[in-house]
């Protein structure tokens, strides 16, 4: 009778034993779970808040290059052209929107260009240059590489086109100052998206000269 007693204690003892290994196992499953419920949470919210955060770069930069564009006097001159495989939109007397300074020069030359990154991409920066020819980066070709403001970085892409009203076409450059796009269009791609973002500037004063 007590041999008989002995062997259910340890029956007992062992069904119990196996009981603990099953609850272990199964709270390491739920945790292990958990925590990748957590980890995939934290990573699509830091996904999110990135790209909120690139999407309110690209609706600054529009807005910033939509005021530019909207002030600009009908003495401006505007031309692009292609340097070190760079597009650049080139402002001749123009006002130097992209300056957070109170003082200096408010009048000159503007250049919109991408610039290379060290990683391979691109930085949307501006110049405006008001000084002696000989030391300008347009007319002298002086690389002026401390005063370039960025804009915009880490663009793996950019293109711009110029709207003809007289053509009804779409230009990739313009090099005829004597008469100015009715609409300029931006497409650029931020790294880490896939998709371009495209912005479309109207030019009030398009089509008058000089």
């Amino acid at each position: 009778m007590r041999r008989k007693q002995n062997l259910e204690t340890v029956a007992s003892s062992g069904y119990l034993l196996l009981e603990v290994l099953l609850a272990l196992s199964i709270l390491s499953i739920v945790v292990v779970l958990v925590f990748q419920i957590i980890q995939t949470s934290l990573r699509v919210t830091s996904d999110i808040n990135y790209l909120q955060t690139q999407q309110r770069k690209v609706d600054g930069i529009c807005e910033l290059l939509r005021r530019n564009f909207v002030s600009m006097p009908q003495t401006c001159l505007f031309q692009t052209r292609n340097q070190n495989g760079s597009e650049e939109l080139v402002f001749r007397n123009a006002p130097f929107n992209f300056s957070w300074t109170k003082t200096g020069a408010k009048l000159g030359t503007v250049v919109i260009a991408s610039r290379p990154q060290p990683d391979g991409r691109f930085a949307l920066s501006v110049l405006e240059e008001s000084g002696n020819a000989l030391e300008s980066y347009v007319d002298g070709g002086i690389e002026r590489k401390g005063d370039w403001v960025l804009l915009i970085n880490d663009v793996d892409q950019l293109t711009w086109r110029f709207y003809n009203s007289s053509t009804g076409k779409w230009a990739s450059d313009w090099p005829d100052t004597g008469v100015k796009p009715n609409l300029v269009e931006i497409n650029l791609k931020l790294a880490g998206r896939n998709h371009m973002e495209r912005g479309v500037f109207r030019w009030p004063i398009a089509q008058t000269g000089s």
